[in-house]
């Protein structure tokens, strides 16, 4: 069965009597154009302050960079003694591994053991369905929703005002440019009192050769 929905009465609108009554004539608010604010005149205030001397511009200064502090040593009366030795280059050794100690007890397994029984899936118990009594009956005729095939919707007309703009005038296309390369900076190279001294040797052609493999050690 299906239940019925009843829209609710909806209760009637009361209009009182008065003695009221517009009278004379009512008019809109009238379209006007924007304009611009009116903007307040500059005052400006008359005193004796002038300026005087001559006024310099900040001066262009090319970087440099700074200057560092000299490494200031001091004397004092300490002196290493002894020889001194690097550390001896070891090969990687498996540590010791501690001894497992099983301390004795008197404690011994009794009885006999069971594993967990393995069960299969079952779907839930659902709850019977309880429909209760009432006396709502369906009323009428029930019909179905039309079966309609797919249309397109209406578009809506376009509506073009008229208007007094009209071009004036030649027009000019852009015109097509072929791409340039852009301009480079000068390179500027600082001068310094650094000069390479000694001889330079280039690096030496090596074959490969696959490195070396550590040893394995089994305990």
């Amino acid at each position: 069965y299906q239940r019925r929905v009843h829209r609710g009465e909806r209760a009637n609108i009361v209009r009182r009597d008065d003695n009221l009554h517009p009278e004379g004539d009512f008019t809109k608010r009238p379209d006007g154009a924007w304009a611009p604010g009116e903007r307040a005149s500059v005052i400006k205030r008359d005193d004796n302050l002038q300026p005087e001397g001559e006024f310099s511009k900040r001066p262009d200064s090319i970087w440099a960079p700074g200057q560092r502090a000299e490494i200031v040593r001091r004397d004092d009366n300490l002196h290493p003694e002894g020889d001194f030795t690097k550390r001896p280059d070891g090969k990687w050794v498996a540590g010791e591994r501690a001894e497992v100690v099983i301390r004795s007890d008197n404690l011994r397994t009794e009885g006999q053991f069971y594993q967990r029984q393995d069960k299969t899936w079952a779907p839930g118990e659902r709850a019977p369905i309880i429909r209760r009594d009432d006396n709502l009956q369906p009323e009428g005729e029930f019909s179905k929703r039309p079966d309609g095939k797919w249309a397109p919707g209406e578009r809506a007309s376009v509506i073009k005002r008229d208007d007094n703009l009209r071009p004036e005038g030649d027009f000019h296309k852009r015109p097509d440019t072929k791409w340039t390369p852009g301009d480079r900076a000068d390179i500027v190279k600082r001068d310094d009192n650094l000069h390479p001294e000694g001889d330079f040797t280039k690096r030496p052609d090596g074959t490969w050769a696959p490195g070396e493999r550590a040893a394995i050690i089994k305990d």
